[in-house]
């Protein structure tokens, strides 16, 4: 699920957790293939509807002149308190209630959590969790504040009456947290602005009901859904990989995302086109051809359901074997580094494809490309979404 968990969960043993979850059958456009690469039929370039122009000078001179102060509520997955089983375990519980995550009926499904998942998965996890623990607290919530702290300034600057606050959809600070520490700042309407570019039921979705669940409907000032067809994101995203990489002949950029079932995109969820053609747009940026990225999809649930492929395994050996030694990893889903992104992707899948080179006679030259954190132009993508959507 795109940053559905900063978790990563395998060899849960759900063999039947399809025949539970299956959501109403729709037909479904995506045809998906066991090769390195996905094709949708009847896709269509470019298909991302005209963004709605806003005046944004007329929005500045409104909320300067204003005497409501609207809260922000930056809402991403969330992490544990500390890197320790302990706390580990409560935070892995909520995550797996939400019943977006795991939609089995819950007399089914909350014994194997509670009995089973909980009581092993988090020791497990621990070790995953210290190895990118900072000394400053998870990762996630370290950037997640900085973004914050980098919004507020951005407001105070331009004379806005917004203030921002973090709420995370799991753990603390939770979305009632940030809810409450905004009324007491004396703000009277809220947006809530979940950081997933591109959106799905697991992520935007869930976010968007507990947001709603939160703050009383005569409060409700918006509620921002993706900005993966924002320019800004793709340029960001551009510029973060130029800092860090230059593309050289032979070399070749993977993009990975989050997996979610193929039960999602029949129910629906808009991801897979949101991806592609976000990552068209930022690839045409930095002037690759086709030939030059690919996009692959992580952190599948080990069930029996059918989740988007390929992984970023099955791309990256399929990559060693054609020759390919070169490559940067970026996890274009994630606004802020977490565990998946820095353990997943940074740790494992570099080492992964390092062995491949290995066994294939060659070096591998791997650089993970950072989220996109609380970066200037990050924070002015935030802050565009924001005016674009009061």
């Amino acid at each position: 699920m795109p940053n559905c968990s900063h978790l990563s969960i395998h060899a849960l043993g759900f063999h039947h957790l399809d025949a539970l979850t299956q959501p109403n059958n729709r037909h479904l456009d995506t045809v998906y293939t066991s090769s390195s690469t996905f094709c949708i039929a009847h896709y269509e370039a470019s298909s991302f509807p005209p963004r709605k122009t806003t005046n944004t000078s007329a929005i500045v001179t409104i909320m300067k002149y204003s005497d409501e102060t609207i809260g922000i509520i930056l809402i991403n997955t969330g992490s544990p308190a500390s890197p320790n089983p302990c706390d580990i375990r409560p935070y892995l519980i909520e995550f797996l209630s939400d019943k977006n995550i795991i939609p089995v009926p819950r007399p089914i499904w909350l014994p194997i959590l509670h009995g089973i998942i909980a009581r092993k998965h988090p020791e497990k996890t621990a070790p995953r969790y210290r190895q990118v623990w900072t000394p400053n607290g998870a990762p996630l919530l370290v950037e997640a504040f900085a973004q914050r702290d980098a919004l507020n300034k951005r407001f105070a600057q331009e004379g806005l009456s917004f203030v921002a606050e973090v709420g995370m959809r799991y753990g603390s600070p939770s979305i009632e947290d940030a809810y409450s520490t905004l009324k007491q700042k004396g703000c009277t309407r809220f947006i809530g602005f979940p950081l997933f570019p591109q959106t799905a039921t697991c992520t935007t979705g869930t976010c968007k009901e507990k947001f709603l669940q939160v703050v009383p409907d005569s409060e409700v000032a918006g509620f921002i859904e993706g900005y993966a067809d924002n320019p800004l994101y793709w340029k960001s995203l551009a510029n973060s990989i130029s800092q860090y990489w230059s593309w050289k002949p032979g070399s070749k950029i993977l993009f990975s995302l989050h997996s979610i079932p193929l039960s999602n995109v029949k129910a629906g969820d808009t991801y897979l086109e949101e991806a592609k053609e976000s990552l068209a747009h930022t690839a045409e940026l930095l002037g690759l051809s086709s030939d030059d990225w690919d996009i692959a999809y992580h952190s599948r649930f080990e069930d029996s359901r059918a989740w988007v492929t390929p992984s970023p395994e099955a791309l990256l050996t399929a990559w060693a074997k054609q020759g390919t030694n070169r490559v940067a990893l970026v996890t274009p889903g994630f606004a802020a580094d977490c565990l998946e992104s820095l353990y997943d992707i940074a740790l494992a899948t570099k080492e992964h494809f390092e062995q491949q080179c290995r066994e294939c006679g060659t070096t591998a030259d791997v650089t993970y490309i950072p989220a996109l954190n609380h970066r200037d132009d990050h924070i002015d993508l935030l802050l565009d979404e924001i005016k674009q959507h009061f």
